[in-house]
């Protein structure tokens, strides 16, 4: 297979209704290594590879989405979304995965507003501590259950002992701990005030345990896997969910119920990446700007390759300053 792929509409044989609903359609496949493999609970991940979805209406207005399948959140290949995005790109309607779903409702998502008088915020992130690497914010995550559980909490209590006062800790289980080990860690770490909070530390069926334990103790949890799940944030606060919820728009089939979500709840909403392309990653970061809550949008694992923008690695993040005729110029490189 080919590194992109691409359908596109001859509009002269379109109808004025399909015209209207479909001027142009095209996809792409992209496909990119990390500078360096990320260990998670859900094993290692070398790299990205994306379907890319780019849409130009009849007024000539271009919005992308990216179709971003992720360990540990989806359950198909890339090769198993390929037919999906050839009947997407010919008209034909299919019933769609959520994480296609998801590149669609991009598509139609206001983020691509290019010209509105408002200029969104900048977004704040926090950074991605890997055992060897310097994070510059202030605020810092590291992926914990991954080796025995008294290990990890002997390696982290150390490390957060050689932080500053003012710096901020977020720990991320992916649903790896049990009831048990969890425990142990928030023994360790009650009254310890540079925690922010643990992220998803039990599995998406034990939910109820944890929203009960989330009463009994002083440390704050975060949901992630639980909210993709569910299909969206607002499932899971009807639930009655008090915490943080960390948001990957990517793999949430609708954004605009989402951005929706994060406007009403922006001090607790965590817009996070999955490693996007860049296309996907600039409408996370466009998302990120409704919260107020510190972005999980570290992109280091990119860093020096010639297809990243320069925009995209720099702190604090400004939505929008990666632009259309940007993303176009990289759409044609590929």
């Amino acid at each position: 297979m080919s590194s992109y792929e691409y359908v596109v509409y001859d509009r002269k044989h379109l109808s004025a209704q399909d015209y209207s609903m479909k001027a142009s359609r095209q996809f792409r496949i992209y496909d990119e290594k990390f500078c360096y493999s990320l260990q998670t609970a859900h094993g290692v991940w070398a790299g990205r590879r994306s379907i890319i979805l780019r849409e130009e209406n009849d007024e000539g207005l271009v919005s992308y989405g990216e179709v971003a399948p992720t360990p540990g959140f989806s359950d198909c290949r890339l090769e198993d979304l390929l037919p999906e995005a050839r009947a997407w790109a010919k008209g034909r309607s299919q019933k769609n995965r959520p994480v296609f779903l998801s590149a669609l409702s991009c598509l139609s998502s206001e983020i691509w507003h290019e010209f509105d008088d408002l200029k969104e915020p900048p977004v704040v992130s926090s950074g991605l501590d890997v055992l060897g690497t310097k994070v510059s914010s202030l605020t810092s995550k590291r992926k914990i259950g991954i080796d025995s559980p008294q290990k990890e909490i002997d390696e982290i209590i150390g490390w957060i002992s050689s932080l500053p006062d003012r710096a901020k800790v977020r720990l991320d289980a992916n649903g790896s701990l049990t009831l048990e080990s969890l425990k142990l860690w928030l023994n360790a770490l009650e009254g310890e005030s540079r925690l922010e909070f643990i992220e998803q530390p039990l599995p998406i069926s034990q939910f109820d345990q944890l929203k009960l334990l989330s009463h009994e103790t002083s440390v704050v949890f975060a949901l992630d896997e639980t909210i993709v799940s569910a299909g969206g944030p607002e499932v899971v606060r009807q639930k009655g969910w008090e915490g943080y919820y960390v948001i990957k728009p990517s793999l949430i089939p609708d954004w605009t119920e989402t951005i929706r979500f994060i406007k009403s709840e922006p001090e607790k909403s965590i817009v996070s990446t999955v490693f996007e392309s860049p296309f996907g990653y600039e409408a996370v970061c466009r998302c990120a700007s409704y919260s107020k809550a510190v972005a999980g949008l570290d992109r280091s694992l990119f860093e020096g390759n010639p297809r990243e923008f320069t925009e995209h690695h720099i702190h604090p993040l400004i939505p929008k300053v990666v632009g259309i005729c940007q993303l176009d110029q990289l759409w044609e490189s590929l």
